[in-house]
């Protein structure tokens, strides 16, 4: 089966007023109907995904439409990030409904998998010397960044205010471009994209594994000033895999910071990061 994808496409002290047009287009989404000018309103394509999916799609899955809707504002609001059940639960009490049980959930999320509308994301088992120390529970995102906008009820204006919720925008955005090449990839898997966590606090938002074995760590950032910080990131992964001989290939194929805003592309000289404003990604 072929997965088809809606189409691809800061630091807060960075942004301009150019800026805030770029936020626009993170809570616009991808929809072919405002690629072609069906629509120009992506408030109303996003609500009225949403209602599809939830008045029509999950009832006829046996599913209630309010508790599809209040699971999937749980979702939005733990967008990027492995929530647990007793998040979901917790949230949804917190609407004054009855919590519902950890396999009620599941069977919903199942159904929002089957119709598309979540993307999970795998912990990779990384090639380390001490794997128990891995976190590998799966980050969930939604299939298009409007959907958390419409779901939480935000827009650019208020995402200038939440430099958090931006951050998590631009990643889901940012992944989801990456699912896209990454599948295109003819020695790519159904779990090639990937992310890493481990006991010690070193995270890296993907990572991209082949069927070879031959593996690329990416770190996503909103903007410039980040980019010190992630590359070191990136050396400390690759220093670790590096550390245990039994590694099949110790050495990453590429490391990169991939930006939401970014000024240029280009390979820093000091230790052979490239940093890639998301924008100039292209087919």
């Amino acid at each position: 089966m072929v997965r088809l994808y809606p189409s691809s496409s800061k630091d807060q002290s960075e942004l301009t007023r150019k800026s805030l047009l770029d936020l626009l287009e993170v809570c616009r989404g991808g929809w072919p109907a405002l690629q072609t000018g069906e629509s120009t309103n992506p408030k109303v394509v996003a609500a009225g995904y949403l209602d599809a999916l939830f008045e029509v799609s999950m009832p006829h899955a046996g599913k209630s439409p309010v508790l599809s809707r209040r699971i999937a504002t749980s979702l939005a609001r733990n967008v990027a990030t492995s929530a647990t059940m007793g998040t979901m639960r917790s949230d949804i009490a917190a609407l004054g409904d009855v919590a519902p049980a950890d396999a009620t959930i599941s069977s919903y999320l199942e159904e929002f998998r089957r119709n598309y509308f979540i993307e999970e994301l795998p912990g990779w088992d990384a090639p380390i010397r001490s794997r128990s120390r891995l976190r590998t529970k799966p980050k969930r995102y939604l299939c298009d960044t409007s959907l958390v906008a419409s779901l939480l009820g935000v827009d650019p204006s208020h995402l200038l205010k939440d430099g958090q919720l931006l951050g998590l925008l631009i990643e889901s955005l940012c992944i989801h471009d990456l699912f896209v090449y990454v599948s295109a990839l003819p020695e790519s898997y159904g779990s090639s994209l990937r992310y890493y966590a481990d006991a010690d606090g070193l995270e890296v938002d993907a990572i991209i594994e082949l069927a070879d074995g031959r593996w690329a760590a990416v770190e996503i950032k909103t903007g410039e000033s980040k980019v010190e910080k992630a590359a070191a990131n990136l050396m400390r992964l690759a220093a670790k895999v590096a550390a245990n001989p039994a590694a099949r290939n110790p050495k990453p194929s590429f490391m990169a910071v991939l930006l939401g805003k970014g000024t240029m592309a280009r390979r820093r000289g000091s230790d052979g990061v490239y940093v890639i404003p998301i924008d100039t990604l292209g087919a």
